[in-house]
């Protein structure tokens, strides 16, 4: 055709119809198309954005519906001039621009807490990375991956979820569960080298029973919590022990991974496991799902063979599930999710045997960009979509449109990020951090001695701001309990005595009141008549627009209750 031949003798030598091939010269259909039909609202260059769009955005982790996507066409179509507010697209246009690009599809995201988004960040990371490498020369860990642990707690309950079954189209089978129950803790632990600790169960109960363990993996142990989760105590006898029972004892130090929960982290464990040569190193927080070996190569499996597991127990015998058989029935998930391939696989994905910073896929970094104060990051989406603006006008006004959407959703999440104060948190210190080096331990002890004195402070300071309200109830507590003696009254019931029947002395019971907090008629604490009666009486009080002295209502004020905003003068000023 570019030769000058004609449309009709093109179609009979390359087996063309006459009029396709006609519709394609005059630009009736656009070359692109290959399929037949309605010719697509879109051109493949246009598409080609929103396609880049789309996933830019479910990368971040805001990502759009199906008519949020159709809405999103709708006005990029507007914005083009091909459609106008007035016509929308509809979901068949979705359906047939998802056929033409295979890359789309339609899924449920899993869920991600918005701490562990905005953790998440290339710079926590390589921090971390950096801190660890520092960590594994050090103590020559380099080639030792028998001496690198990772230990963390997970929960089992004897409530399973059931696994998909196979069962006929007309019904929605159910699944014979055992019901509301208590939760087991099963702390795992694993090496770089594939070695496993047996498992150790916390059981929500008072007393440890052995029946508790039976059939459960040699050398497994457990202990007993009031619910059933681990606590600072059950974590520091699983480490002496259990943990101490089955790690090789070369006289070499031994670097163990851990999460910062609050039960890892103390004084007194910190001066135990520089004493066992252990090295306590603290994963970043809320980064536990992308750096933590047990969290992404083991507990996830571990989850699923032990429903299958209880389905399977449900159906072969008349018991349900119950804190005397989860052990043997979790001990079987434990020994096959903590296989040596897992654990080699797991230390291997994080990256930190063999150590390889670079193992952390960068798309899982993606949500941290929305958290960014980095004011470049928060205008790259400039040219995200598509080519320079000087390249062509129409090109400019597609990029910019698209562009936009994701360059105001950074900018307001930054933005609120840059209002926030840091918080003092002993996350703040031992965040990525070997707590057992000296410079992190002080920071710990000098962390624990500010958080002291300052509750001690606030504490005073609290007590000495309490209004006069407060201390008129404190006061009636206080008289209330004066004196506990009960004597025998004229049915011969003990009753407890009322002190405020006794004749009482103004001064004693205004001790400890300030001057300025006395009722400035009466230049007493509490009125005469509450003072003398018998029945426990709550004194309203108001304060002088004028002097600013308080006054108490009813007693020695015509007023007897104040509303908010309204004015009131005592009697020296009205």
């Amino acid at each position: 055709m570019e030769k000058g031949m004609p449309v009709l003798k093109a179609s009979r030598i390359f087996g063309v119809p006459r009029q396709t091939l006609r519709d394609r010269v005059k630009n009736v259909v656009s070359i692109d198309c290959v399929t037949t039909g309605r010719t697509p609202v879109f051109t493949l260059e246009e598409e080609g954005y929103i396609v880049n769009h789309i996933k830019s955005m479910a990368n971040l982790g805001y990502g759009y519906t199906r008519q949020e996507a159709v809405d999103i066409g709708t006005r990029f179509a507007e914005n083009l001039g091909k459609r106008k507010h007035t016509d929308p697209l509809t979901l068949r246009w979705f359906s047939g621009f998802v056929s033409r690009w295979p890359e789309l599809r339609v899924l449920k995201p899993r869920s991600l807490e918005h701490l562990r988004a905005k953790a998440a960040s290339p710079g926590n990371i390589q921090r971390y990375f950096t801190e660890l490498d520092g960590i594994i020369k050090k103590y020559d860990l380099t080639d030792k991956p028998h001496l690198i642990f990772n230990v963390d707690e997970k929960g089992i309950s004897q409530c399973h979820s059931p696994p998909h079954v196979v069962a006929g189209r007309e019904v929605h089978p159910p699944a014979v569960t055992s019901g509301k129950s208590s939760t087991t803790t099963i702390i795992g632990c694993g090496s770089a080298a594939g070695f496993a600790l047996p498992p150790y169960f916390v059981f929500q109960g008072a007393r440890m029973h052995q029946d508790l363990l039976n059939g459960t993996s040699p050398g497994s142990n457990g202990c007993v919590s009031e619910t059933g989760w681990s606590n600072s105590s059950v974590f520091r006898q699983y480490l002496e022990e259990h943990f101490l029972r089955f790690i090789p004892r070369e006289d070499r130090y031994v670097l163990l991974l851990l999460d910062g929960h609050s039960t890892h982290i103390s004084v007194g464990l910190i001066e135990w496991a520089k004493a066992h040569k252990i090295i306590l190193f603290i994963l970043p927080a809320h980064t536990s799902h992308i750096l933590q070996p047990l969290d992404v190569g083991c507990f996830g499996p571990l989850q699923k063979i032990y429903n299958f597991e209880c389905h399977k127990e449900m159906r072969l015998t008349a018991s349900t599930i119950s804190r005397y058989n989860i052990g043997s029935l979790a001990s079987k998930a434990y020994t096959k999710a903590l296989s040596p391939e897992n654990l080699q696989n797991a230390f291997r994905k994080t990256g930190i045997y063999p150590f390889d910073s670079s193992a952390i896929d960068g798309t899982i970094l993606e949500p941290s960009r929305v958290f960014s104060n980095d004011l470049d990051v928060k205008n790259s989406g400039d040219n995200a979509c598509g080519p320079a603006e000087d390249e062509h006008t129409v090109v400019h006004r597609m990029t910019d449109f698209l562009a936009k959407k994701e360059a105001t959703l950074i900018s307001t999440k930054s933005e609120k990020q840059l209002k926030k104060t840091e918080r003092k948190c002993l996350s703040k210190l031992t965040s990525g951090r070997c707590i057992t080096e000296d410079e992190v331990e002080q920071a710990i002890l000098n962390y624990k001695k500010d958080t002291s004195s300052r509750n001690t402070k606030n504490a005073a300071n609290k007590k000495q701001d309490k209004g006069p309200i407060l201390k008129e109830k404190e006061e009636a507590t206080r008289v209330s309990t004066l004196n506990d003696s009960q004597t025998a009254g004229p049915s011969g019931a003990a009753v407890t005595h009322k002190p405020w029947l006794d004749d009482w002395n103004s001064e004693e019971l205004d001790i400890e009141i300030r001057e300025e907090e006395k009722c400035c008629v009466c230049k007493n604490f509490t009125p005469d008549a509450v003072r003398q009666s018998s029945v426990l009486q709550f004194v309203k009080w108001g304060k002088c627009n004028a002097c600013g002295h308080w006054v108490h209502l009813r007693y020695c004020s015509k007023t007897i209750a104040v509303r908010r905003g309204a004015e009131f003068k005592c009697i020296h000023c009205s």
